[in-house]
């Protein structure tokens, strides 16, 4: 992948965007999206949705979501200690000693998840995930109104971890969920400009907001837009690392391609022309059966109105909603492309009935 976009894809992690709180990463995509588009626009909800060819048929929606994990200061001790609410789903194992950066009035401030040390616990409590209630951030101020003068009660935090290569195009980040995906979707609005006058469908890509607490921004930005056709794009597990269930979760591996899911809430001739522009493009390609719900924006875009065609393709990625989920480059550059292609397909004469 081109060094300039690796950089985009940096800065989308660079911005904070916890549930809720997503206008730092907006503005950045808002900037960026509007070379590639002929109409942007942001919502009351804060989704930024952008159109290439407006006019065209069918209307077909490409969404990611630019929501992360965070936390929000609601108490500060006399000590100075900060406890919070967490906004969206973690581990709780996952989080003491983690570095974090708290968003206030006056730029950011750098903190840690604090726990007591191993060596005082308990033999009964060292085998057990801690619970968020005992979990505090300790940004090293001396006492209440030291700490409530830097951080205001209501301010947003997110883990500190940003990009970082491992080997090969394999990449570490807090937040590839689901940044690697809204970066995926952007890649593809450029190369879809870059061959507009093949574009016959009209093309809405949707930076959605809030599907880590509800999906909120993916249901009403496709009440808007009004599509006939949507693909939403998120990560998924892999399970290419110990401790997990090709059973359970069927045979998922990083670099192994864009997977695609077939279940209920996928139109099957959508499945079919995903399926058909990766293997002529020649693109690797896995997939992923879903007997039930996906869990993401998928599931609430299919019952919008009357109802609307929806894929769902996934970026792999391991260790999610931790500080170091892992993603592989070539899989969200093959996302991409694929998405351009499938997009290049669709006409008017598009049947999406099953």
């Amino acid at each position: 992948m081109d060094e300039s976009r690796v950089s985009f894809l940096e800065q989308l992690i660079t911005s904070p965007s916890p549930s809720g709180f997503e206008q730092p990463i907006q503005q950045v995509v808002r900037e960026e999206i509007k070379k590639y588009t002929d109409e942007v626009r942001t919502d009351v909800h804060g989704n930024v949705i952008a159109a290439l060819h407006p006019e065209g048929s069918p209307r077909v929606m490409l969404t990611a979501h630019s929501d992360e994990l965070g936390f929000l200061i609601r108490y500060i001790d006399e000590q100075g200690y900060l406890y919070f609410a967490p906004i969206g789903g973690f581990d709780p194992s996952t989080l003491p000693g983690n570095r974090v950066n708290i968003q206030t009035p006056n730029g950011p401030i750098l903190g840690v998840i604090g726990r007591p040390a191993v060596h005082t616990l308990g033999a009964e409590e060292r085998g057990k995930s801690p619970k968020l209630a005992d979990l505090w951030i300790d940004i090293g101020a001396a006492d209440q109104e030291e700490a409530k003068k830097l951080v205001p009660l209501g301010s947003v935090a997110t883990r500190a971890a940003q990009l970082e290569h491992l080997q090969g195009d394999v990449v570490v980040s807090r937040a590839l969920d689901d940044k690697a995906s809204l970066f995926a979707i952007t890649e593809t609005m450029r190369r879809l400009h870059e061959k507009r006058e093949q574009v016959k469908a009209g093309v809405f890509f949707v930076s959605a907001v809030q599907e880590e607490v509800g999906s909120r921004g993916a249901r009403t930005a496709a009440f808007s837009v009004d599509p006939l056709i949507a693909v939403a794009v998120d990560v998924t597990f892999t399970s290419d690392h110990p401790g997990t269930s090709k059973k359970d979760l069927g045979e998922i591996k990083l670099n192994g391609g864009p997977v695609l899911s077939i279940g209920g809430n996928i139109n099957p001739r959508m499945y079919q022309l995903l399926v058909k522009a990766a293997e002529e493009a020649g693109i690797a390609w896995q997939i992923d059966p879903q007997a039930a719900s996906t869990s993401t924006d998928t599931d609430v875009i299919q019952v919008v109105r009357g109802g609307v065609a929806t894929a769902l393709v996934s970026i792999p990625c391991r260790y999610l909603h931790t500080g170091s989920e892992v993603a592989s480059l070539k899989d969200i550059d093959e996302t991409a492309e694929l998405l351009a292609r499938f997009v290049l397909a669709l006409d008017q004469n598009t049947n999406v009935i099953p």
